[in-house]
């Protein structure tokens, strides 16, 4: 079957089918209209002028300075222009459906508000579900295990009241698997929903599921979940979840290639079965995650649709089964615990992108997911950040509003690119099921998130609240946990790695030392005048409060005998010495010396030693604090020297 050799002999993810052609065989960018130039008033841009001020802006330095490198190696540069390649992306609507699924985009249907539910409490998940719904959620996306379903009972107390006919009804994967569909199915008949008029999608996704928990895929399953959908024509009966792959610290990339392979796996059994494979493809909805970074959301969302189109040409379905049913959802990896207010900013940008995107449906998470069961208010907001942008942006009145960017298409075509080649490493393998069931697909992911861990470490990947501005007096919120979920006894799955996990861990257990006294502190030893020290010393607070740290700070000392006096009358332990390269010549070493023979146990210097570090070592000094250091080591350290456990 051509599914089977899918990829295994695809050397390049451009076909016939992605080529910029329109339905008359012409190229679609041709120059038959008349051209209207809106800058024709304006001195045409010169691309040497634009570095000759960028050169000047950098005093001097390298352009390089502007180039960032994404977690697949795509470098992004600076400034984009046109760099005279035939625009890939194709029509909205047509093939590779790079520009969207539909030719009129959203501009008539918007997207489906798809908000999500896991409450344990089944009363209190049945309220959420109906304020939702009666302002603005369009449909539903259920957590069976989370709400603790097991039987159509549980599933009718928490969609009691809901009209079925109307709102979409989506499961999450989960481990129930097929029960969770027929307990869905059941209460569609139970309540007398048409077949015709039931919405949603029954989320079936055995690998996923075997990816989050370890435990084996249930690939029977899938053929089970596609029968007992038949009769239902507006209803999806499989999920290809990617979220599970971005929680555990997935690039872009492995996120694209991993719902690839895992739609491949699927096509392949189905066709086993006896299923066409326009039956089996148009089976499937895709669900991404996005993060807080604007232009990687959109430009994944469009790459896999990319992809997509060039699974479903090579497996020879049709080509109505090329455009992907595309649902996104905000990141779980991104949310922090620790000024948790911040997360509504990250979920306003993954939503912004997922819609400029052109996702079908929308799940934006509240800003309190992270710390447990989310409030009314936490879901109110959630809801609305979604309506905001719909309703009062209207970002759904134009189509496909990032085409033509040249940077986004550029990066597009190259995520879409690298995809596609990993998509090709997972089918040499043998498969997705193979490789998750060799321990693949967890050793790729755990290299890109160890690369992602270092940046965190080092604030190159800064986290606004926990790694950078942290207050360190803010009130705790609050929320019921969820229910520690059984997973049969197998291996760990994969993990979900919130990038600010190990700040936050720091800062609890700095918070547990202070419930039992003071909150543990770090002496500034300001050297000089206010403006020799302040930069430093600003840079030594914001430092030592990311690890849960209260920074004793001053006017500044003229001599090292008056920063040490001090220091001994603070009661601190640590001490840092903020001032500037020139005080420091003179007065770092004795300062340092002063401070350890004033009972100082860890004495660190805030900026770069240079050529003295040697000198300042032998002073006394045991540490430097600056740009690029390993911020995280350096406060493991600190705690380590003031005996506050909960280390990792």
């Amino acid at each position: 079957m051509t599914v089977r050799i899918l990829a295994r002999t695809s050397g390049s993810l451009r076909s016939e089918a992605m080529t910029n052609t329109a339905s008359n065989g012409e190229p679609s960018g041709g120059d038959t209209a008349p051209q209207l130039t809106l800058g024709s008033d304006f001195p045409a841009p010169d691309h040497d002028a634009w570095i000759e001020l960028a050169t000047k802006a950098l005093k001097g330095g390298s352009l390089d300075k502007l180039t960032t490198v994404t977690a697949e190696g795509i470098e992004i540069s600076p400034l984009y222009t046109d760099s005279g390649v035939v625009d890939p992306a194709g029509l909205p609507g047509e093939a590779p459906f790079t520009r969207g699924a539909m030719p009129a985009g959203r501009t008539e249907l918007a997207w489906d508000v798809r908000q999500l539910h896991a409450d344990p409490n089944a009363a209190q998940a049945n309220t959420s579900v109906l304020n939702d719904l009666e302002r603005g959620a369009t449909s539903l996306l259920l957590d069976l295990d989370r709400l603790g379903v097991e039987s159509v009972d549980d599933l009718g107390a928490v969609l009691d009241g809901v009209l079925l006919d109307l709102a979409g009804v989506h499961l999450r994967p989960s481990i129930s698997g097929i029960a969770g569909a027929h307990a869905l199915t059941d209460l569609w008949v139970k309540q007398n929903v048409p077949a015709s008029g039931a919405l949603g999608g029954l989320g079936v996704d055995p690998l996923a599921v075997a990816a989050r928990t370890g435990t084996s895929p249930q690939l029977d399953d899938v053929v089970a979940a596609v029968k007992l959908a038949a009769s239902y024509p507006q209803v999806r009966a499989l999920g290809v979840d990617a979220s599970p792959y971005a929680d555990a610290g997935a690039s872009d990339a492995q996120e694209i290639a991993y719902s690839m392979a895992t739609a491949v796996e699927y096509l392949r059994f189905l066709d086993d079965e006896g299923v066409s494979i326009d039956d089996a493809c148009s089976a499937m909805a895709f669900t991404y995650s996005l993060g807080a970074d604007q232009f990687a959301g959109i430009a994944k969302l469009r790459a896999a649709r990319m992809c997509w189109a060039r699974v479903v040409e090579a497996s020879g379905a049709s080509a109505d089964s090329a455009a992907q049913n595309q649902h996104a959802i905000t990141a779980s990896a991104m949310l922090t615990t620790r000024d948790p207010w911040v997360n509504l900013l990250r979920v306003t940008v993954a939503c912004f992108a997922a819609a400029i995107g052109g996702a079908q449906a929308i799940t934006t998470q509240p800003f309190d997911s992270a710390i447990g069961v989310s409030d009314e208010f936490a879901r109110r907001i959630a809801r609305n950040t979604q309506l905001l942008l719909l309703e009062e942006s209207n970002l759904a009145r134009v189509i496909d509003p990032a085409g033509g960017s040249w940077f986004v298409e550029e990066l597009t075509s190259e995520l879409a690119a690298k995809a596609w080649r990993q998509f090709q490493a997972i089918e040499a393998a043998g498969g997705m099921a193979a490789a998750l069931d060799a321990g693949l697909v967890a050793d790729q992911i755990a290299t890109v998130a160890d690369e992602r861990a270092i940046k965190v470490a080092k604030r190159k990947f800064g986290i606004t609240g926990v790694s950078e501005f942290p207050n360190i007096d803010e009130e705790p919120v609050v929320r019921a946990s969820f229910p520690s979920m059984e997973t049969n006894g197998s291996e760990a799955g994969l993990p979900l790695r919130r990038h600010a996990e190990p700040f936050e861990q720091l800062r609890q257990a700095a918070d547990d030392a202070a419930v039992t006294g003071e909150r543990p502190s770090v002496f500034l030893a300001n050297l000089g005048p206010v403006a020799d020290h302040t930069a430093r010393a600003a840079y030594a607070q914001n430092f030592f409060e990311v690890g849960g740290l209260r920074a004793i700070t001053n006017d500044g000392f003229e001599t090292a005998a008056d920063a040490a006096a001090a220091f001994a009358a603070s009661g601190a332990q640590v001490a840092a010495i903020c001032s500037s390269d020139a005080i420091y010549a003179d007065l770092a070493a004795p300062t340092a010396e002063a401070l350890t023979a004033a009972g100082a146990t860890h004495v660190v210097l805030a900026g770069r030693p240079g050529d003295a570090k040697s000198d300042y070592e032998a002073a006394g000094i045991s540490g430097f604090i600056h740009m690029g250091a390993d911020v995280l080591a350096a406060l493991r350290k600190t705690h380590d020297v003031l005996g506050i456990g909960g280390q990792q």
